[in-house]
């Protein structure tokens, strides 16, 4: 692969799939810049899980400004690997998902054009899990905002990403159930990472 062509990698899921620890091992591996969402510089995100109804459009935009600005700085020219715990689709998946009515309506008009000036990701990495180990992950890290996630929010955002993913046909995306995954396992880590590495050079 050229040393100004190296690939942008992005990972998608649900809330607990491993988006995050696996981004940050696959960005050591390779060396590459990484790119981590801003969730907890987001303050409308505690009252968005005590009222989802009421929060959801704040919490929307307040992501949208920070993720729009963190991947405009990608170039698109790279000498070295991008990786992302998130991508641009995150943004109107979510919304789908969460806003209503003219929520949508206002939201999709102040993105219009935003959506074009930041790249795309070579591979998209979808993780996912079953229900009842997302939600014990997320009990183990103990955020107090977290504590009302259920397994119908959860497959909420599942069927969100898989409508998303279906209605884009040129989107590269490599998915991996992780419900079992031992992040001391090295023979399952290198295997997913030979299959990321592999998908990504044949861009």
């Amino acid at each position: 692969m050229p040393a100004n062509n190296q690939p942008y990698i992005g990972f998608e899921g649900p809330i607990g799939a491993g988006k995050t620890t696996l981004a940050q091992l696959l960005a050591l591996k390779l060396g590459a810049t990484l790119i981590l969402e801003d969730v907890d510089g987001n303050a409308f995100l505690p009252d968005f899980y005590a009222d989802r109804e009421r929060w959801a459009l704040g919490t929307q935009l307040t992501f949208l400004i920070s993720r729009y600005e963190q991947l405009r700085t990608i170039p698109p020219a790279r000498t070295r690997p991008v990786i992302s715990d998130y991508t641009q689709a995150k943004d109107p998946i979510f919304a789908r998902a969460l806003l209503h009515d003219r929520e949508v309506e206002l939201y999709e008009r102040l993105t219009l054009g935003l959506d074009v000036s930041v790249p795309r990701p070579d591979v998209t990495v979808y993780v996912d899990a079953r229900n009842d180990v997302l939600l014990n992950r997320i009990r183990r890290r103990n955020r107090p905002y977290e504590a009302t996630i259920d397994g119908k929010y959860l497959d909420a955002l599942r069927h969100a990403y898989a409508r998303h993913h279906n209605s884009t046909g040129n989107l590269q995306v490599l998915s991996f159930d992780t419900s079992e995954l031992n992040l001391r396992s090295e023979t399952q880590l290198e295997g997913m990472y030979k299959e990321i590495i592999t998908a990504a050079s044949a861009r």
